[in-house]
C-alpha cells in the first residue's frame, strides 16, 4: 500500500503546474488564425517582447489599433469584439479621435511556468533561433489559443538532449546538442 500511495503521489506531483489544452475564456475573442494564418502578420509585430526580454509581452491595444483604426469589422464576430478594443483604448470610430477614457483589457495568461523556473524567449528565439510554434504549436491554425504544449521540466530537457546548436559562422558537423554546451545545468532554469 506504501509504494502504491508513493507511486500515485509521485505522478500526481509531477503533474502539478502542467496544464497541457488549458484555454482560458479571454475578454475580447482574438482569433490567431485570422491574424497569424490567413492575414500572415509575424508574431514580432504583436509580441515584439519575444526578441528582448524573458516574456514575449502581451501586446497593448494601440497595437491593435495600427490595422484597427481602419478596419472595423471581422470575419468571425463581426463588430462586437473590435468594439472592445476601440473602448479599452478610448476610441470613437464615430469622431475618429480619441476620448480619452481607456479601459484596460483583462487578458488571461495561458502559458505558465512555476515561479521556480526560469524561462527567455529571447534566449531561446535570438540565440536559439526556435520558432514560436516549436513550443506553442500550430498557433496560427488556432481560432481560440490554448496550451499547446505541457511546459514541464521533462519536455524541456527532451528538446534541450536533442536540439543541435546553431552557432553563428560553425556548421556544428559534431552535432552538438544544447546538452552538450551545458543546457542541463539546473541552476540555468532553477533559482
Amino acid at each position: 500500500v506504501r509504494l502504491g500511495g508513493t507511486v500515485f503521489a509521485v505522478t500526481w506531483g509531477r503533474g502539478v503546474g502542467l496544464y497541457q489544452g488549458y484555454m482560458p475564456d479571454q475578454p475580447i475573442k482574438f482569433s490567431h488564425k485570422i491574424h497569424a494564418g490567413e492575414n500572415q502578420i509575424d508574431c514580432q509585430y504583436c509580441h515584439s517582447g519575444v526578441t528582448k526580454s524573458k516574456s514575449a509581452w502581451i501586446p497593448s491595444a494601440n497595437v491593435c489599433m495600427n490595422c484597427h483604426k481602419y478596419i472595423n469589422k471581422g470575419p468571425n464576430y463581426g463588430e462586437t469584439e473590435i468594439a472592445k478594443i476601440y473602448d479599452a483604448v478610448g476610441w470613437d470610430p464615430e469622431t475618429q479621435s480619441y476620448t480619452g477614457k481607456p479601459k484596460p483589457i483583462e487578458w488571461v495568461r495561458i502559458h505558465n511556468n512555476p515561479d521556480h523556473a526560469y524561462f527567455n524567449h529571447a534566449q531561446h528565439v535570438v540565440v536559439g533561433n526556435q520558432e514560436c510554434q516549436t513550443c506553442h504549436g500550430p498557433i496560427q491554425e488556432m481560432e481560440v489559443v490554448y496550451q499547446y504544449s505541457n511546459l514541464g521540466m521533462g519536455w524541456c530537457i527532451d528538446c534541450h538532449r536533442q536540439e543541435k546548436v546553431k552557432v553563428l559562422g560553425h556548421d556544428n558537423k559534431e552535432g552538438l546538442t544544447v546538452e552538450d554546451m551545458g543546457g542541463l545545468d539546473c541552476a540555468r532554469c532553477h533559482y
